[in-house]
């Protein structure tokens, strides 16, 4: 019998599992019902909304394979991991009209970016790079990517006055299609990025029919981490025009019966705070997006989430080559907690967001603190639930960082003294002054899961990844139990 820590219990990040371990994904992924790829084309929806961990990488890595099965090829842009510090600097330059002297705020620097025509150039030099790859070489994938001049980087080529410098081989198709080239820069020939997509687009709509591709951009993430205001404005801004750009590539694709579709992630914190800074964008996401959800409304226990942990623990052994683990005999199907005792499926379905990542980061949380054991019971549970809840609140404080910033961590952990308290009002009485709007980082803990309401009496819960929509004012409020352990109140 091997031991947990031989064992192989997924990835947390699903692009790495996907990649690297393509059997025991394939094996591991269940379907979410709330989705399917025959929803999400470039004439129907084109945004993937849903909470960190719940499943967006994966669906998309789903997908790819899927889509590969019927004959087309995928590509990915991942913005918070393709991107580079220096990347973010050269793009920041090409927006030069703006001061930031004379912006008033952060909201008016937010309004006067644009970088849609950088973003159009930058996936579509993607979607030739993946056609080159598969061995589809036409006029399009030579003006984009010439072969004597691969780009080094993204934005390679691109110059501080957002013209783009051409090779030879592009330079000879530009004339061909009629385009004007007396602007020459020190370094050759310049075109304006503006006539550089004009002139991709007539080449894509002109040399890639018959041709089959899904685009999907990841990782379409930030935080108040990440820098200073400025900074975070810039990124904000940078995540608004990728959503932008792929409507348009979606909406040309349509126009020149192209079989290409581009497809986004986006997590809800970061459309809400796009929101925020322009109501506008509430009109390109809007009717164009489908949410991942996980919870069957009125189901006692969750079975998509327990098929998720069955099967992932069933394949455990898969990377050693030995058989399937039966389920029901590796793991105790009854816990207890003091007094109370609970299924595993009240279990997961209690101490979980409602995520596939929560039950990966479970699992390994158990491994970690058992690794010797052989099946996984009770003590085995209980010994992980320290590590499991420290990873569980820092992820959620990440989640948090994007309207609020670092110090809300520091106020939760002064503030939290037991696991349930009377009334909102008194919850928020706990909380020491960290000058953010108690209002929204009430409704804002309750919409992420780090409180949900309860009514003792009744034995009823109501939590945000269980449907709820909002946090009704005559019920308790009670704090996850996933993260009793890393508040101290477990013993509460």
């Amino acid at each position: 019998m091997e031991r947990l820590s031989e064992l192989y219990f997924g990835e947390l990040e699903a692009f790495d599992e996907a990649r690297n371990e393509t059997d025991y994904f394939s094996n591991t992924f269940v379907v979410p019902e709330s989705i399917s790829i025959s929803s999400l084309r470039k004439n129907r929806k084109f945004i993937i909304v849903g909470r960190k961990g719940a499943g967006k990488t994966a669906l998309q890595m789903y997908f790819a394979q899927k889509l590969a099965e019927d004959g087309y090829s995928t590509a990915f842009f991942r913005f918070a991991e393709d991107m580079r510090a220096g990347d973010f600097t050269q793009l920041s330059k090409t927006q030069s009209h703006i001061s930031y002297v004379s912006a008033a705020n952060e909201k008016n620097l937010f309004l006067n970016y644009d970088f849609r025509d950088v973003w159009e150039r930058v996936i579509l030099n993607k979607v030739a790079e993946a056609l080159s790859e598969r061995g589809h070489e036409n006029k399009f994938t030579s003006f984009v990517r010439p072969k004597q001049s691969k780009l080094a980087n993204i934005f390679a080529g691109l110059t501080k006055n957002l013209s783009i410098k051409l090779s030879g081989e592009a330079y000879g198709i530009a004339v061909d299609l009629g385009f004007g080239l007396s602007n020459s820069g020190s370094d050759g020939v310049e075109l304006s990025i503006g006539d550089y997509n004009r002139a991709t687009r007539t080449l894509f709509s002109e040399h890639c029919r018959g041709l089959k591709l899904y685009f999907f951009v990841d990782e379409l993430v930030f935080s108040r981490l990440d820098g200073s205001a400025d900074q975070v404005t810039i990124k904000a801004a940078m995540v608004r025009d990728i959503v932008k750009t792929l409507r348009e590539l979606n909406a040309f694709a349509v126009k020149s019966d192209l079989d290409f579709h581009f497809i986004c992630s986006l997590r809800p914190e970061i459309r809400n705070l796009l929101n925020e800074y322009d109501s506008e964008i509430g009109k390109v996401v809007d009717g164009k997006d489908v949410n991942i959800s996980w919870y069957i409304q009125g189901n006692d226990e969750s079975p998509l989430l327990l098929d998720v942990f069955r099967r992932k623990i069933e394949k455990s052994s898969l990377l050693s080559g030995s058989q399937d683990i039966v389920y029901t005999d590796f793991v105790e199907q009854s816990l207890r907690f003091g007094n109370a005792s609970m299924s595993i499926g009240e279990f997961i379905k209690t101490n979980t967001w409602g995520r596939p990542r929560d039950l990966v980061r479970l699992l390994n949380s158990v491994a970690k603190g058992s690794p010797n054991a052989t099946r996984i019971g009770e003590d085995q549970i209980k010994a992980g639930l320290d590590d499991y809840s420290r990873a569980s609140a820092k992820e959620l404080i990440d989640e948090l960082s994007v309207t609020h910033g670092k110090r809300i961590l520091t106020a939760l952990k002064k503030g939290i003294r037991k696991k349930t308290y009377n009334s909102r009002d008194e919850f928020l009485a706990t909380l020491p002054d960290s000058g953010v709007n108690e209002e929204k980082l009430f409704d804002e803990l309750f919409l992420l899961g780090v409180i949900g309401g309860v009514q003792t009496d009744a034995g009823n819960y109501f939590w945000a990844h269980r449907g709820e929509s909002y946090f009704k004012d005559h019920y308790q409020v009670r704090i996850h139990p996933a993260l009793w352990n890393e508040f101290g109140i477990r013993g509460t």
